[in-house]
């Protein structure tokens, strides 16, 4: 299915790498303490490169309401200010990481723009100053969305800015790096033949996740205040887990993004959201209370819901919380399970009620292997043929080499047949994901009707359990090392789900891998590996000791205030998020 680039396509790769090389010499030229001694544009009391460096350093330790209070409230920094020192830490960022894979060139014009506009104004907007990054799947006006393909650049660079990186904008920030994604959005390994594989910052040898994983590295290693990304199957909320970051995916349409690639166009009824990656819950909250409901918004995007958030409309302090720590179709390795049982325990600690969320127990018919199939026709509703054309005669990229071939195996009806039973006497997880498929449109109209059914009995299982909220786990895994994730595709069933069920759904962090979580891979009562791929998912996290280790938190449509406020509760078990420990310019 891969194939060797064409003339054309290297001649366009090479244009194309030309004015990228030529950005990043700009961003460097700009923000370089050489240059910035004579540049009047950028403010502070200092007067050598190293009182410089040093002056930087300290912006870019500031959490994101301390920065904000700072660009609001004195005048001792500037919107142009505080883009060079971004700029300085992403470059760094970015030789260790790769994780950047355009550099947003009018990013410095907007900054002086911003500072004639609103530098001496008493009526600031709320991101006046701030820089933020942009998942390079949202259109940008001048740029290609490539999503990893080469193929890609011989269309045209995009003619409108995207709704949701325009909104932002107005409101005083300033888009200055796009992020890398896995090729196609189909794996949660940021990797690709065009910009290459992301690194997580944690350890070097793991992904930090996708698709949003370049965002998610960027903002967990200091290179930019808040991120912003999308996801259809966990791609904010894996990337969110594996780098230690907080992440919250909306119902689909509490706000609503165009001009954009969210995923597989023509979906299936899974759920496509879109939302930020801060440090903390309350920065999580203070970015969604700019967008959700806001009529300025909705005049860009008239989809979204006009309902604003409303965080102090219920001023409930106890909640009555369900918690499952095995969804009973792949179930998650020690450390991940242990989050939960850990937060749980806290939250019944504090006065909160728990009470145990079953997943069998919702309908006799919908087990949770049969809610998994669904989940993965509704992956592929064409069965791959959208994804196999939009591979072909395209250079592959060699960690997705494996599920290039899978795909084009199961186009073919005879191979199915040959090969399924062969698969399941190894994993019965990888059989069902194999034999996951629509065949046809009636087939495809009975998966998309029982994905409707089953979102109801999920519906009248919670409510027969009166509860507020729902805590599982964030993945199946830590951060794994990158040639993994192609071949666990069992694991996105833990976030995939509540894009089937089009919950809202956020990811808390809770802690690190400890070398007792990692012990007890090895013991088969606690960790069971009767199946081929619960054994990969062993292997894949025999050095995941001190990663990050996270929650899912997760509630009913629409009820996105209730999952923020229990998210707030379980980040006070936790506590923040250190920094990932590397060199810091």
């Amino acid at each position: 299915m891969g194939n060797s680039p064409t003339r054309e396509m290297l001649s366009n790769q090479e244009e194309f790498n030309r004015e990228r090389k030529e950005g990043f010499e700009m961003f460097r030229k700009l923000s370089s303490p050489e240059f910035l001694l004579k540049d009047t544009r950028v403010i502070g009391k200092w007067k050598t490169e190293k009182e410089l460096e040093e002056f930087f350093r300290n912006i870019v330790n500031l959490d994101l309401q301390s920065l904000i209070d700072r660009l609001q409230t004195k005048n001792d920094l500037n919107a142009y200010t505080v883009l060079c020192a971004y700029t300085q830490k992403m470059l760094d960022s970015q030789t260790r990481l790769n994780c950047v894979t355009e550099v947003i060139r009018e990013a410095f014009e907007t900054a002086e723009e911003h500072d004639q506009l609103w530098y001496n104004s008493d009526e600031k907007p709320p991101l006046y100053g701030v820089p933020f990054s942009v998942k390079c799947n949202f259109d940008m006006k001048g740029y290609h969305t490539t999503i990893g393909f080469l193929k890609k650049l011989a269309e045209a660079k995009k003619e409108i800015d995207c709704p949701f990186v325009v909104h932002l904008r107005n409101l005083g920030g300033i888009p200055f790096v796009l992020t890398n994604v896995p090729q196609g959005f189909i794996s949660y390994i940021s990797s690709n033949p065009l910009y290459g594989t992301t690194r997580n910052p944690w350890a070097l040898d793991c992904t930090p996740g996708g698709s949003s994983g370049g965002e998610a590295a960027l903002v967990a290693d200091g290179g930019s205040p808040f991120g912003t990304g999308s996801d259809l199957g966990g791609s904010l909320r894996i990337p969110a887990a594996f780098c230690g970051l907080v992440t919250m995916k909306p119902t689909q349409n509490r706000f609503h993004v165009s001009y954009n690639y969210g995923g597989l166009p023509g979906r299936g009824r899974l759920g496509l959201s879109y939302g930020f990656y801060t440090k903390s819950v309350d920065e999580q909250v203070f970015l969604l209370e700019l967008i959700v409901g806001s009529p300025e918004y909705r005049k860009l995007e008239p989809m979204s819901s006009p309902a604003p958030l409303q965080m102090n409309s219920n001023k409930k302090e106890k909640f009555r919380v369900g918690w499952y720590d095995d969804d009973g179709f792949n179930p998650p390795v020690p450390s991940n399970r242990r989050a939960v049982l850990e937060t749980v325990a806290s939250l019944e600690k504090e006065g909160h009620e728990v009470v145990r969320f079953r997943m069998e127990d919702i309908d006799q018919k919908f087990q949770p292997f049969y809610v998994a199939s669904l989940m993965f026709k509704n992956v592929l509703p064409d069965d791959g043929k959208f994804i196999l054309d939009l591979y072909k005669n395209e250079p592959n990229d060699p960690y997705m080499a494996k599920f290039s071939k899978m795909l084009r195996l199961n186009d073919w009806a005879i191979i199915r047949l040959i090969t399924l039973p062969i698969i399941s006497f190894f994993s019965k997880r990888g059989a069902l994901i194999a034999k996951s498929r629509n065949g046809n449109l009636a087939e495809l109209r009975k998966t998309q009707e029982e994905t409707d059914i089953y979102r109801l009995k999920f519906i009248e299982y919670w409510n027969s359990l009166e509860i507020d909220a729902l805590i599982c786990p964030s993945f199946s895994t830590p951060a794994i090392p990158h040639q993994y994730p192609p071949e666990l595709a069992n694991a996105v069933f833990s976030t995939g789900l509540y894009n089937l069920l089009d919950f809202p759904a956020g990811i808390v962090p809770a802690g690190h891998v400890t070398a007792e979580d990692v012990a007890n891979l090895n013991d088969e009562k606690i960790f069971p590996i009767d199946d081929f791929l619960l054994r990969k998912q062993r292997d894949a996290c025999a050095n995941s000791e001190a990663m990050p280790n996270a929650v899912q938190i997760v509630g009913l449509p629409n009820e996105e205030e209730t999952v923020l406020k229990v998210m707030k509760v379980v980040e006070t078990f936790h506590g923040p998020m250190a920094k990932p420990s590397v060199s810091f310019f």
